[in-house]
């Protein structure tokens, strides 16, 4: 995977969020996106903060503006992105494979 960077996205979900039925929706599309970088590889974990609106992500990718633009709690305007691009320095044996 020449040319990925690593990345933890920490999400945080806006002030003024929408009706339910609208938050399921748009939730249900962005674990349906994430979904899509599990199978391709692009995406390591991720998961809902505890007490708190918003996930966590541990991504690699080329361009993360448009991994994180084309997230659908991002373009519905429910969720903001923190992010922190990283260099890997050392981890568990069973992810190097994933850092490579």
């Amino acid at each position: 995977m020449k040319g990925n960077k690593y990345y933890t996205l920490e999400g945080s979900f806006v002030e003024n969020l929408p009706e339910q039925k609208e938050m399921e929706k748009a939730i249900k599309a962005h674990l349906e996106y994430l979904d899509i970088g599990f199978k391709d590889g692009s995406v390591l974990l991720s998961g809902p903060k505890v007490g708190a609106g918003g996930g966590i992500v541990i991504v690699r990718c080329e361009d993360i503006e448009k991994f994180y633009n084309d997230d659908p709690l991002v373009k519905a305007g429910i969720q903001e992105y923190r992010i922190t691009e990283f260099k890997i320095h050392k981890c568990q044996d069973f992810l190097t494979g994933w850092f490579e």
